[in-house]
């Protein structure tokens, strides 16, 4: 009955874990979602920087843009990548746990079956121990009577 309660716990445990890991996945797409944006945001900001022909302050302003929009847009790509890669890591620590805890329930299952069929098995071997019981008393009853009768 111990390594039961020791498996419950364990399972409850490692669903505990799951939970967490499904946490941080969904940390990780949120800063996937917001570095996106963000990349997204830069690369019209970029295409909307224009380069007028009015005076070289603007020119030099504009230039000056978009070299901080494409130094923006580097950074980004760079954080998008290394969101990308931690919410791979973080769904893969997350399928890793699920599959072990789904071992444990799988256990527990097979285990819960087992007692189930144990119960029924004793159940039916009273029934059958009654029957042979009954069957017997009535033999005997007519072995009585019949030799009675004689």
């Amino acid at each position: 009955m111990s390594a039961a309660k020791a498996i419950l716990a364990l399972l409850k445990l490692r669903k505990v874990q799951a939970d967490q890991i499904k946490v941080d996945v969904a940390a990780a797409n949120a800063v996937l979602r917001n570095e996106q944006r963000r990349a997204a945001r830069v690369r019209r900001e970029l295409g909307e920087a224009h380069l007028t022909d009015e005076t070289m302050a603007a020119w030099t302003a504009a230039v000056a843009r978009r070299s901080a929009l494409v130094a923006d847009l580097e950074n980004t790509r760079a954080l998008v990548a290394r969101a990308e890669i931690d919410l791979g890591e973080k769904q893969a620590a997350w399928a890793r746990a699920r599959r072990a805890e789904r071992s444990l329930e799988r256990i527990v299952e097979r285990h819960e079956q087992a007692q189930e069929e144990a119960a029924l098995r004793a159940d039916q071997k009273a029934l059958d121990d009654r029957t042979v019981a009954e069957f017997a008393a009535r033999a005997r009853r007519r072995a009585q009577l019949e030799g009675g009768d004689r």
